[in-house]
């Protein structure tokens, strides 16, 4: 009995394929595991129906465990041996003003395919809140899991530079918040490092604001840890997510953060963060000077992020779902 964990197709991304890679080795030590890719991205009905038929043309020998994003290929598996994790319900957030479309990934990738799942797992209880939000009772069967950070991500001690701190944004989407993160820096002696493409409004607020900043974009694992080592503060207020890597990436690495007051940043930062409401300028602007200034603050918030980050090393969460692989009928060799 294997377990086969099946990744969108090459180009569609690789967060979901580098967290379950970690999970998946965990499990490989106590479990046969594979892996295999979709060979099409999902945009639109045709390549839809062409990953659907391919999933029906392999041959599992045990549990398929979807990993995220592609949803809808439940609906091709044996029910009592699939596995379901869903990360967030951002698709259903994005389409809410468009009837068509979110009825159709209402049905296609969500209702159904955790319908018909055997076992459903959530990365956050923040996005089971949301699941059951849009599916009601349903959804009530999600089991949340959290994510596994990378096992490189280790303890790297620095000296902090007051007179002018590095500090780390990683994403640059429009709900990684940079814009009030801008207006909150300014006027701060320090450098800000931020890991994405910038879009044209980031980059007109920085050198308006000047801001000294570097900008780094299609990073490997090893650069990314890189610019955790080099920065002094890792800046991490999002108005919206579905778990947090980065915060727990960088309680690994020893660094002091500052995070949103909202679920999930919050419940997965536990006491190892600086909580700011991330609509509010002034708030992030004291939580960053806060850490500057508290020579203890700042050492207890690391001390606290190392504890933290140890309860979510790869082998306590693939301890968590080799519990649920069991309870749906494999047993560890």
């Amino acid at each position: 009995m294997t377990i086969t964990y099946l990744f969108r197709s090459l180009g569609t991304g690789y967060s979901i394929e580098t967290l379950f890679g970690v999970v998946q080795q965990e499990v490989g030590r106590s479990l046969p595991v594979s892996h295999i890719r979709l060979p099409h991205i999902s945009q639109g009905i045709r390549s839809v129906r062409k990953n659907l038929r391919f999933v029906i043309r392999q041959r599992f020998n045990g549990i398929v465990h979807i990993t995220g994003d592609v949803h809808y290929t439940v609906l091709a598996l044996s029910p009592s041996r699939t596995i379901l994790t869903i990360h967030d319900c951002i698709t259903l957030e994005k389409h809410r003003y468009s009837p068509l479309h979110y009825a159709f990934f209402w049905c296609f990738w969500f209702y159904l395919p955790v319908r018909r799942a055997a076992a459903v797992t959530v990365v956050s209880e923040k996005s089971r809140r949301e699941l059951i939000h849009y599916l009601g009772r349903i959804a009530e069967k999600a089991i949340v899991v959290p994510n596994a950070y990378q096992p490189a991500f280790t303890y790297h001690p620095r000296s902090f530079n007051k007179e002018q701190p590095t500090l780390l944004q990683i994403g640059t989407a429009s709900h990684k918040n940079l814009l009030r993160l801008m207006a909150a820096l300014d006027g701060m002696a320090c450098k800000l490092i931020i890991v994405g493409p910038l879009p044209e409004t980031v980059t007109d607020e920085l050198i308006a604001r000047q801001i000294a900043y570097e900008n780094y974009t299609d990073l490997s694992q090893r650069q990314i840890l890189l610019m955790y080592v080099r920065c002094d503060i890792v800046l991490f207020v999002s108005t919206y997510e579905g778990f947090g890597m980065p915060i727990l990436e960088a309680n690994a690495v020893g660094r002091a953060v500052v995070t949103s007051d909202r679920s999930p940043m919050r419940d997965v930062a536990a006491n190892a963060a600086v909580l700011v409401d991330p609509t509010d300028v002034a708030a992030i602007q004291k939580g960053i000077q806060r850490v500057i200034d508290d020579d203890d603050y700042r050492q207890e918030l690391i001390e606290d992020g190392l504890r933290n980050a140890a309860n979510y090393t790869a082998d306590v969460v693939a301890a968590r779902y080799l519990s649920i692989y069991q309870k749906i009928g494999c047993k560890p060799t």
